[in-house]
């Protein structure tokens, strides 16, 4: 193990590049950036060269407080933490929490590292994304037990009765009404039974902007009354996703369906746009809407069956919408400015 460890030379470059958190290094003399790894370029999203050489008042120049706090860590020539401070950088207004520290093999340098507490907020969301479908599972089986039973009895008994009387006319148009609802409710319940499914999904490479744009006709021609406009703009290079094309169908109609039914005017606007952008889950399709947005007290819940404030909703959407994204390995995030609500679902490209 010793001679193992000997020959095991580590780069402390690489370690701090494959750190989450921005790390940005000063000369405390003239407060002059002299390093910053791979995850300070990303949360500035500036590169190094640019960033490098920088004073850091250059960088946080509306921040007195935030460089307040380097001020005297750098004068008492100790560690200072700070939790859910707001900072600007070059480019957008976020929350932070810090951590300044002197680095002891040379008197002239600081540590500053960040922490992005908006990314811990797109953790909760995700894990409320991921809990919801979940629970979408659970309750669908719950139901459909509950359900199907009953529907059975309904079912018997109304043939029954129509063996024992000569129904005719209305009588046996209500008859047949019977019968043929306990099919649709049944096949109902079957389909959504797919979600308690923990067995495999066929799969396949899909084309992602194609299964968009066939969405986007489908809901189009439900909805052609609101004369919605719809704003596309899809990635011509996006590689394709290894998934089921008719999940993912129902998934991009329930969100345009989601954002519709959002518009109380006539007019509204909806943008579909898709995009790779390197990171763990690359490829992203956004859909917003101009609709009344998404009350507070109900973000958190989102994604949960029976969730809505919609009069006639019955809060399902949203919670397939999340099942679908969780039998693909993706995820769903979303976020509410000026009542525009956009809704970000992630997915990796196809390895198949």
């Amino acid at each position: 193990m010793e001679a193992l460890i000997k020959k095991t030379e580590l780069n402390s470059e690489f370690i701090l590049n494959s750190l989450q958190s921005p790390i940005i290094v000063i000369n405390s003399a003239k407060k002059t950036i002299i390093y910053c790894n791979h995850a300070a370029e990303i949360f500035l999203e500036m590169s190094g060269k640019n960033i490098i050489g920088n004073k850091i008042n250059n960088l946080f120049k509306d921040d007195s407080y935030f460089i307040s706090l380097i001020d005297k860590s750098i004068k008492s020539n100790r560690s200072i933490n700070e939790f859910n401070i707001s900072i600007h950088t070059p480019k957008k207004k976020t929350n932070v929490s810090i951590s300044i520290s002197k680095i002891e093999n040379d008197n002239n340098l600081f540590s500053i590292s960040l922490n992005d507490l908006s990314k811990n907020f797109e953790l909760s969301k995700q894990y409320n994304f991921e809990k919801s479908a979940q629970s979408v599972s659970s309750l669908v089986a719950m139901l459909s037990h509950e359900i199907k039973n009953p529907l059975s009895g309904i079912k018997g008994a109304s043939q029954i009765i129509q063996k024992r009387i000569n129904f005719k006319g209305k009588e046996l148009h209500l008859i047949k009404l019977i019968n043929n609802e306990t099919d649709r409710i049944k096949k109902l319940l079957n389909s959504l039974e797919n979600f308690t499914d923990d067995r495999p999904i066929k799969k396949k490479s899909v084309n992602l902007n194609q299964v968009i744009r066939n969405s986007k006709k489908s809901i189009e021609a439900i909805f052609n009354k609101k004369k919605i406009n719809f704003v596309e703009s899809y990635d011509p290079s996006l590689p394709n996703i290894f998934g089921n094309e008719n999940q993912l169908t129902q998934l991009f109609v329930n969100l345009l369906k989601n954002g519709i039914e959002a518009i109380n005017e006539i007019n509204g606007i909806i943008k579909i746009s898709t995009r790779y952008q390197h990171g763990n889950l690359p490829i992203k399709v956004f859909v917003e809407d101009n609709g009344i947005g998404i009350p507070d007290e109900l973000k958190e819940n989102i994604f949960d069956a029976f969730v809505t404030n919609k009069a006639n909703g019955k809060g399902l959407g949203l919670s397939i919408c999340a099942k679908i994204i969780q039998n693909h390995s993706g995820t769903i995030v979303f976020d509410t400015i000026n009542n525009k609500t956009i809704f970000t679902v992630m997915f990796n490209k196809t390895n198949k």
